[in-house]
């Protein structure tokens, strides 16, 4: 039963890892676009990055709650 909790961990840890980098990656990419259209000079970038970053820490979280809450 342990080893079925740890491997849970394990993917819920691999699985935030690939959501971060996602989240910062599309955050980058959109907020570069808009910041291209209306002149922001970066702080849209960083905004979205900072944005999409925290709701993918927020998912994390989430995660862990639930994963705590069934063993």
């Amino acid at each position: 039963m342990k080893q079925k909790n740890t491997l849970k961990l394990i993917a819920v840890a691999t699985n935030f890892i690939f959501e971060m980098l996602i989240a910062l990656v599309i955050g980058f990419f959109i907020g570069n676009y808009l910041d291209g259209l209306f002149d922001f000079n970066g702080l849209l970038a960083a905004t979205f990055m900072v944005v999409l970053g925290a709701g993918a820490i927020w998912q994390f979280i989430r995660r862990l709650i639930k994963l705590g809450k069934s063993s």
